[in-house]
């Protein structure tokens, strides 16, 4: 369902099509016959934003699920969001992410994320890598956000600065009906020619040549229009991830003193770990901020305080 274009009212032609006419079975298309992707063609039950933004997040969670490095593997186990920052945590030396772990003795337990690679392999693919306990991150996240709160009126200048620099970089427009008209017209023509050759019973190298040159040209217009269906996709979530920021900032009127693991989901992309005093953290809305993580004082009985 949350992969089915019909749900933002558009539509994806001959997805399955038929191989017997008398028994009427009907078969997967896996490029044996041409796709047609028609925009627009009914009413949508939700926005495209909303489907554009769902399809982003199976792109991230796939990821967090496989590796991309034959050597260094992640965890390939089903994605859980029980824990905030599961997957949100990214080793600064491998790139691979940061797990949840419980380390317990005589005296104490210790919740600590440590990265994956260094967890498994030890030192083979990631050898720098450092242990932090979970409380010390959590901190250092919720420190982040509070920042962004006490001045809020000078981020949500940057991020509509940000916003428009963006929208600037990419300010070209297409005439998406006058390509889908010129791409209907080469169809036609390219069926012409089909017939046309079916009908003088022998090879034409004129044939080949007019066939080749329209399907270039065919080709060059999907290319270029798909490009621009991805950017448009790019510009309407950048632009929700900004405003629902904007709307945070807006709405919230004094510090977070606890962690809160929802709103540390809705605002923070990615949880980067350059050293055990220093992590960046970067917003969903493409803001970076570089964040201490501050140790705790210990009593002399061992325990932080």
């Amino acid at each position: 369902m949350i992969s089915n274009e019909k749900y933002m009212g558009d539509a994806l032609l001959q997805k399955s099509y038929t191989t017997d006419f008398i028994n009427k079975t009907r078969v997967r298309n896996r490029g044996i016959v041409p796709q047609y992707y028609v925009e627009g063609s009914h009413e949508g039950i939700i926005s495209k934003e909303l489907w554009n933004q769902v399809q982003e997040e199976r792109a991230r969670r796939a990821n967090i699920r496989k590796s991309t490095d034959k050597r260094a593997k992640t965890d390939n186990g089903k994605y859980s969001s029980k824990y905030a920052l599961s997957d949100l945590v990214l080793c600064g030396e491998c790139g691979k992410p940061y797990r949840r772990a419980t380390w317990t003795n005589y005296t104490e337990k210790r919740i600590v994320w440590r990265c994956y690679n260094r967890q498994e392999y030890g030192k083979k693919y990631c050898k720098h890598s450092p242990t932090i306990d979970e409380p010390l991150l959590q901190d250092a996240t919720m420190k982040a956000i509070n920042l962004l709160i006490d001045d809020k009126e000078g981020f949500m200048d940057t991020l509509t600065s940000n916003l428009q620099m963006i929208m600037g970089k990419h300010a070209k427009v297409m005439d998406i009906p006058a390509m889908d008209k010129r791409l209907d017209e080469l169809k036609t023509e390219m069926l012409a020619l089909v017939e046309k050759n079916a009908k003088s019973r022998f090879n034409n190298v004129d044939f080949d040549e007019a066939y080749e040159k329209i399907a270039a040209e065919r080709k060059q217009i999907l290319r270029e229009r798909n490009e621009y269906t991805e950017q448009q996709a790019y510009h309407d979530t950048y632009r929700h991830r900004v405003n629902e920021m904007k709307k945070f900032l807006g709405d919230v009127n004094c510090a977070m003193t606890e962690f809160d693991n929802d709103l540390v989901r809705r605002l923070i992309q990615s949880v980067k770990v350059l050293s055990k005093e220093k992590i960046i953290i970067t917003f969903k809305s493409g803001l970076e901020m570089e964040q201490a993580v501050e140790l705790r004082e210990k009593h002399q009985d061992g325990r932080a305080s």
